[in-house]
């Protein structure tokens, strides 16, 4: 049985809104679920044409503005250094000047584990690789761990 045009979009909507209902907290959000709802509705009325779609999504596979700006990985040098190594999105739409933001986040999560008293930067460098055919920005910076003193060595004298 199918629906009359004046229910089509008003029930299109609705089952587009549920799947975005359905997150949990402390999830990036979902928003981009509604793209291709949106799409199919947009075109079913006419609005869009099919090359138009095409390309809108297209760059927003590209470009996805809800993806972090920055990916980091992390080494482990023995039991009071790490080198953390940040790499920016190739196609970004901001987020130049975050990288010692994103370092000093990730840094301040590793000072703060059992046994540590906070943490101390080493080594710190900023660049920009030259991959083919974007560019990429980078950053790599080392941090020692301090430990907390001993109860037994604060108590002596």
């Amino acid at each position: 049985m199918a629906l009359p045009r004046a229910l089509r979009l008003p029930v299109m909507m609705f089952v587009a809104s549920v799947p975005a209902a359905c997150g949990t907290i402390g999830e990036p959000p979902h928003d981009w679920l509604l793209l291709p709802t949106a799409a199919v509705v947009a075109l079913d009325n006419g609005y869009l044409k099919i090359l138009a779609a095409a390309a809108a999504v297209a760059v927003y596979a590209l470009v996805d503005p809800l993806a972090p700006n920055w990916s980091i990985q992390e080494a482990r040098f023995g039991e009071e250094r790490y080198r953390i190594v940040l790499r920016m999105k190739s196609l970004h739409t901001g987020g130049d000047g975050e990288a010692r933001q994103v370092f000093a986040r990730r840094a301040a999560q590793l000072g703060s584990q059992p046994g540590f008293a906070g943490y101390e930067v080493t080594a710190w460098e900023e660049g920009i690789e030259s991959n083919r055919p974007i560019s990429q920005r980078v950053a790599l910076g080392e941090i020692r761990l301090h430990r907390l003193p001993s109860p037994v060595a604060a108590a002596q004298p």
